[in-house]
């Protein structure tokens, strides 16, 4: 199941990759766009290509760290609970180790 799931992800990955190749091909009006400063001149299509790239690419990089952070704090809580487990194992309580 989760390969088709796959199979069918990565088909409507290149179906939307193929869409946007041809929108870019056949849309060649050039705009210029200002973000504070003058960007060169570029077609639509490119504009959009380029944008959709770059929203991906920081949506990765970003992602990456949240993900990380997470897992972390669940990695965290586990051994938490793991020390808590070995400590009454063991018969004494968090105060008599500190002491």
């Amino acid at each position: 199941m989760k390969g088709i799931l796959r199979f069918i992800t990565f088909l409507v990955f290149v179906g939307m990759v193929l869409l946007a190749f041809l929108f870019a091909v056949n849309n060649p009006i050039e705009v210029s766009l200002w973000l504070g400063f003058e960007l060169p001149a570029m077609s639509v299509g490119k504009l959009i290509i380029y944008v959709f790239i770059l929203g991906g690419v920081l949506g990765l990089v970003i992602g990456l760290g949240i993900f990380r952070q997470l897992k972390y704090i669940v990695q965290i809580r586990q051994l938490r609970s793991q020390l808590e487990k070995l400590r009454s194992s063991d018969g004494t309580s968090a105060h008599q180790i500190g002491k």
